[in-house]
C-alpha cells in the first residue's frame, strides 16, 4: 500500500501542476485584461470546469488502479476464487461522479473567492486593470492564503522591501541572491528580475500546494478503490467480511504526525472489513483518508491501511 501510495502521489503532483499550467494557458494576460475593462468578472477565469474535470478523471483513474491492485492481490489470496474488480458497477461510477463534482465546485468557488479579494484590493489600491489582470493570472491554481503571498512578494520587490522579500520558505535560492546584490549595490532591481523573481515564486507555491493535494488525494482514491473492490469480492460471495482483517499503520514519525494517529489504541485495533477505526477522541473512520475524520484527521496524513487475509477455519 505505501509503495502504490508513493506512486500515485508522484504521479497526481505532477498532474495537478500540468492542470495549472494548462489553465494558465487558456487564460492570456491580454484575454483578463479584456474581460475586466469589459465588465465580465463572472467569466474574467474560463476553462474551470475543464481543468477541475481534467484532475477529477486523474484522481478516479487513481480510485481503479488501486481497486485493480487490490482485488489482483485478493486473487492471490484466496482459493478457487477468481476476483476482479468491475469499473461499470453503480457505485464505482458514483465515486468518479462524486470526484467531478467536488472538484468543478472546489474550484469555482476558490476561483470566485481569489478573483474577488483581488478586486477590492485593486478598487482599493486605484490598480489599473493590467495589474489586476496580471494578479489574477498569478492566481491560477492557489489559495487565496499563497496568492496573497505572491502579491506582497511582488509589492515587497517593487519598493525595495528587501527584509520583506528575503529569506521567504518557497523563495528561490537564485531569486535571494539577486535582492541581497540589489541590496547591497543599493540599486532596485529591473522589472525583468522582478517578473522572474515572482514567477519562481508563484511556481513554488504551486508545487507545494500539487504536494499537499495529491498526498491527499491519493491517500483517499487509493484507500477508497481498495476497499471498493473488498466489496465487490465480499458482495459476489468470494470471501467473507470476517475473513478480512484491517490495520492502521502511522506515517513517518516527523514534526507533522499526528499523536493520535501513532497511539497504539489505534495501531492495535484489527477491525474486520466494513468496521471503523476508533480514533482516540472517539472519531470513527473507515481508513486513513476517510472523509469521515474532518480536515484534521485528513490532511497531510501519511498513514496507510493494509489488509490481511485470514482464512476461515
Amino acid at each position: 500500500m505505501a509503495q502504490l501510495l508513493a506512486l500515485v502521489e508522484k504521479h497526481l503532483g505532477a498532474q495537478f501542476d500540468g492542470v495549472v499550467e494548462w489553465l494558465r494557458d487558456q487564460n492570456g494576460l491580454d484575454d483578463i485584461e479584456q474581460r475586466l475593462r469589459a465588465g465580465d468578472i463572472r467569466g474574467v477565469v474560463q476553462s474551470i470546469d475543464d481543468a477541475a474535470l481534467k484532475f477529477a478523471a486523474e484522481t478516479h483513474a487513481s480510485f481503479v488502479h488501486a481497486a485493480q491492485t487490490a482485488s489482483s492481490w485478493l486473487n492471490d489470496q484466496v482459493p478457487d476464487a477468481l476476483v476482479r474488480f468491475d469499473t461499470n458497477v453503480p457505485n464505482v461510477v458514483a465515486a468518479a461522479q462524486q470526484n467531478q463534482l467536488e472538484w468543478v465546485t472546489d474550484m469555482r468557488q476558490e476561483t470566485r473567492e481569489v478573483v474577488h479579494q483581488i478586486l477590492v484590493d485593486g478598487a482599493r489600491t486605484n490598480a489599473n486593470p493590467r495589474e489586476m489582470a496580471r494578479d489574477i493570472r498569478d492566481s491560477i491554481g492557489l489559495t487565496g492564503q499563497q496568492e496573497s503571498a505572491v502579491r506582497s512578494y511582488r509589492a515587497a520587490l517593487e519598493s525595495q522591501d528587501w527584509s520583506n522579500a528575503l529569506g521567504r520558505e518557497l523563495s528561490s535560492g537564485h531569486s535571494d541572491r539577486t535582492i541581497a546584490a540589489a541590496r547591497a549595490a543599493d540599486k532596485a532591481l529591473t522589472q525583468q528580475q522582478i517578473d522572474l523573481a515572482v514567477e519562481r515564486y508563484r511556481q513554488a507555491q504551486v508545487q507545494a500546494r500539487a504536494v499537499t493535494i495529491a498526498r491527499t488525494e491519493a491517500l483517499r482514491n487509493v484507500h477508497a478503490g481498495a476497499d471498493a473492490a473488498f466489496q465487490q469480492a465480499i458482495d459476489r460471495g468470494d470471501v467473507s467480511a470476517e475473513e478480512l482483517e484491517g490495520q492502521w499503520n502511522p506515517g513517518p514519525n516527523t514534526r507533522y504526525a499526528r499523536p493520535d494517529h501513532r497511539a497504539t489504541e489505534l495501531t492495535e485495533q484489527r477491525p474486520a472489513y466494513g468496521e471503523p477505526f476508533q480514533m482516540p477522541d472517539g472519531t470513527q473512520m473507515m481508513r486513513p483518508g476517510d472523509p469521515a475524520g474532518g480536515p484534521d484527521n485528513v490532511i497531510n496524513c501519511r498513514c496507510t491501511k493494509s489488509v490481511r487475509y485470514r482464512a476461515a477455519a
